[in-house]
């Protein structure tokens, strides 16, 4: 997976890019990064747009301060999910089994 914020920066306009520019451009990583010379015996490339969430810059010095909101004020409320920290499933279920756990006064 490559992109999201930078794409442009790092590839150009989504209209632009070929499929050829996008396979060598990760080739070229799994070479430098793993020392993988040789070419794939099978590659898959898709250009998906606007498909991976993205916080806002700032978003998670928001979150804290809600958060200190509410437990400075005392309130019975929990901010959990995909919308708080992190996108992936594992996120989203991490952040509801740390959100019980302070419920419960324990740690995860």
């Amino acid at each position: 997976m490559m992109g999201g914020a930078w794409f442009q920066n790092e590839f150009g306009t989504p209209k632009a890019v070929t499929t050829e520019g996008l396979l060598a451009r990760a080739t070229e990583a799994v070479r430098c990064h793993l020392g993988v010379s040789v070419s794939p015996s099978w590659s898959n490339v898709a250009l998906h747009r606007d498909c991976i969430p993205q916080y806002y810059l700032g978003h998670f010095q928001r979150v804290d301060c809600m958060r200190g909101f509410i437990k400075d004020n005392n309130l019975a409320l929990s901010l959990i999910g995909s919308a708080y920290d992190g996108v992936s499933v594992n996120d989203v279920i991490f952040s509801g089994r740390t959100a019980v756990a302070e419920l419960l006064g324990g740690g995860v």
